[in-house]
Order: structure tokens, then C-alpha cells, then sequence
């Protein structure tokens, strides 16, 4: 069974019976398929633009252009997991994770100068074929009342498709790239968490590593002294031996060589603790017991004398902080710590519901009882204790 199609036209006032290939060949044919192919055009330009196009060539591409940077940061992040799980975070830690910081921060540079040069020739080609189909349409005006041939318009029409085709691709390099940017926006926001979090650990770290040093070394400073020392100088023979040694300038020669001695002893003390002990008579206060034990004159007035020398040192509350190069606050209250910390990034810590920050947190307080708090997302967990030795709080949500 065939199919038959009729049409028919009208001649000098008749109907003539056209078949269908006298319809294909007929001018107002060729304009339907015209507007036909402009709306097929426009219905895919559309389509692209609700996301409807197939993207799974462009997710694996991205995926596999940002894999390399996936794996540095996840090596990163292992490495500074497994330092804070040992509870050691040295400064080469913080360098390496800075310059990860910046590595990222560069390439993100690079990521949106390449995205603004083809958002640039995209924006380029949309005006492009804009301007085309405003063309085309104003064409096949010219068409439909036949002044204009129809290769022009088939020109444009070839041109418009390509336009169009150079537009699909453009499209998909921007979204190519705004994924890759989108990956690696992230990767940046959560290596500046992780040097944020490290910064934040290694000087609560320090700071934890100062107070122990602190009240290592305290309870050295204080002490008793007991020495003797020689002296030698010239006296009036006129005078007697008691009222030469009781002229003589003692005290001021006393002072130093406490604190010589003072020094001495500190040093034997703490040689595995400071490098190098130098003191300050600013540090310390003292009570000096001294006699001489034995003395002699000559006839010329020569004096020998030796002297005994007890002292009772008491150091000031700043001394051990100046000695080890430490923040002052520390040696300012009673040696007692307190640190709080727990397994969530952001939370509060409420101290007698005064707010001291997020943990990692280290202080040092008077000893008493406190009521510590630490919130977290509505969350709230509360301890209470008589703070008389140093404290480890840990808040696990």
C-alpha cells in the first residue's frame, strides 16, 4: 500500500493537483525548513542552558585534573592528622602547610585567569550569535518576499551552525574550568582551616611547653648560699686592723660575688634545661650574713683578709620567665595550668561563663573551683572542679 500526497494549487482561477515533490521544490517549502531549523536551534540552546546536555565527560576530565591536587592536600592533611594525634606540631609542620596554602592560592590565580579569558570569548560568541540570528531573521524576510536569493540565506544559516557549534564548546571549557574551580576553592578553604587549626594547636602547644619549663626550673631558684672569698688591699699603718677591715667598702664586692656564685649554681642546676644562664640582680632579692674569718696586716698596711659569705636568694616571680625567654603572663599568677581541649573545631569554652575562645585552650589560673564549659552547634557539656594541680580536660561531642 502506498502512501499518496495531494495538494493543490490555485492556477489562472483553477486547482492543479501538485504531488509531493512539486511541494519540496516550492519556495515556501524551503522557508518552513528555515524557520524549523532555527527553532531546533534555539530548543538546543536551551536545553544546554537547563543542564540537560550530557557533563560526563567534563566531571571526569575535572576529576582527573584536579586528582593531583587532591592527593597533595589529602597527604598534607594526613601528615598534620598523624603530628596532632602525637600531640607534636613542629614549625617545619607550619612552613610546609603555609607554602601548600600558597601553592593553592596560586593556582586558584591561574584557575580564574583562564576561566575569565573564555568566559570572555563566550560572552564574545553569544553577541556573535545574537547578531546572527537577527540576521538570518531579517534574511528570510528577504526571502519570503523574494528579494533576496536563497544562498544567502544558506550562507548565514552555515554560519550560524557554526557559530553555534564553537559556542557549545566554548561552554563547556567555562564549566570545565568553574568545576575545577569549585574542587579547588574547597581544597583551599580546608588547608586554611587545617594551618588555622595547626597555628591555633602548636602555640597552645608552646605555650603548654613553657609552663612545664616554667615550673621545672621554679623550684631551683630559690636557695641558699654559702661561700667565702679572699680579699687583699692597702690600709693606713696608723690604723688598726679592726678599723681597716670595718672601712672597708665589703658590701659592694658582697653583691657580685653573690651573684656569681648564684649564677654558678644555677647553671650546674639547669644545664640540661637553659643553654646559658645569665642573671640579672633585677631577678632576685637577698639576705646577706658576713664575717671575716681571718685577717692579717702588714707593716706597710697590706690587708689579707677571708671572708665568709651566707645568703638567702629569693627569686622574683619573673625570674623563670626571664630566664627561659618565656611570655611574662606566665610567671605573673601561681604556677597552675589548666588546659581544655576537644574534638570539634569552633567550639566555645566558658570559664565561670566568662568566654575564653575555641579550644585548643591553655591557661593559667589561681587555684580555686571552676566551672568550665564548652558549646558547640546548641550543644553544651559542663565540668566542675577544685583547681589545686595542673588539669587536662578533654570534651569529646
Amino acid at each position: 500500500m502506498g502512501i499518496q500526497t495531494n495538494c493543490w494549487e490555485n492556477t489562472d482561477g483553477r486547482m492543479r493537483k501538485k504531488n509531493l515533490p512539486g511541494i519540496l521544490k516550492s519556495p515556501m517549502a524551503y522557508v518552513v525548513a528555515g524557520f524549523l531549523f532555527i527553532i531546533s536551534l534555539f530548543v538546543f540552546e536551551y536545553a544546554f542552558a537547563k543542564g540537560t546536555v550530557d557533563r560526563a565527560v567534563l566531571q571526569e576530565l575535572a576529576r582527573t585534573s584536579s586528582a593531583p591536587s587532591t592527593a597533595s592536600t589529602s597527604s598534607a592533611t594526613r601528615n598534620y592528622t598523624s603530628t596532632t594525634r602525637l600531640g607534636l606540631i613542629s614549625q617545619a609542620d607550619i612552613e610546609d602547610l603555609v607554602s601548600r596554602v600558597a601553592s593553592l592560592n596560586e593556582e586558584k590565580l591561574q584557575l580564574d585567569n583562564t576561566w575569565r579569558i573564555e568566559r570572555n570569548k563566550y560572552d564574545s560568541m553569544k553577541i556573535r550569535i545574537d547578531d546572527s540570528k537577527k540576521t538570518i531573521r531579517l534574511e528570510m524576510d528577504e526571502v519570503l518576499m523574494n528579494n533576496s536569493p536563497r544562498e544567502r540565506l544558506d550562507e548565514l544559516l552555515s554560519q550560524h551552525e557554526s557559530l553555534s557549534k564553537d559556542e557549545k564548546e566554548v561552554a563547556k571549557r567555562v564549566s570545565q574550568i568553574e568545576e575545577k574551580l569549585a574542587a579547588h576553592q574547597l581544597l583551599l578553604v580546608q588547608a586554611k582551616r587545617d594551618l588555622d587549626r595547626m597555628q591555633t594547636n602548636y602555640a597552645a602547644q608552646q605555650r603548654e611547653q613553657d609552663i612545664q619549663r616554667v615550673q621545672e626550673i621554679t623550684r631551683f631558684l630559690d636557695r641558699e648560699l654559702r661561700f667565702s672569698e679572699a680579699v687583699t688591699f692597702k690600709c693606713s699603718p696608723s690604723k688598726s686592723l679592726a678599723a681597716c677591715l670595718n672601712d672597708y667598702p665589703l658590701d659592694s664586692r658582697i653583691q657580685s660575688w653573690v651573684q656569681d656564685h648564684y649564677q654558678a649554681a644555677l647553671a650546674e642546676e639547669l644545664v640540661d634545661k637553659i643553654d646559658q644562664v645569665r642573671l640579672s640582680s633585677d631577678w632576685y632579692t637577698t639576705e646577706v650574713n658576713r664575717n671575716f674569718t681571718e685577717a692579717s696586716m702588714n707593716l706597710d698596711g697590706s690587708v689579707t683578709a677571708e671572708v665568709e659569705v651566707r645568703a638567702s636568694v629569693v627569686s622574683r616571680k619573673m625570674m623563670a620567665c626571664a630566664l627561659l625567654k618565656a611570655p611574662a603572663d606566665l610567671c605573673e599568677t601561681q604556677s597552675v595550668s589548666l588546659i581544655v581541649r576537644s574534638n570539634k573545631y569552633g567550639d566555645q569554652v566558658y570559664i565561670n561563663d566568662k568566654p575564653y575562645g575555641s579550644t585548643p585552650l591553655s591557661l593559667i589560673l589561681d587555684p580555686g573551683l571552676y566551672n568550665v564549659e564548652v558549646k558547640y552547634q546548641g550543644l553544651t557539656q559542663k565540668r566542675t572542679l577544685t583547681l589545686e594541680d595542673n588539669r587536662h580536660l578533654n570534651f569529646v561531642f
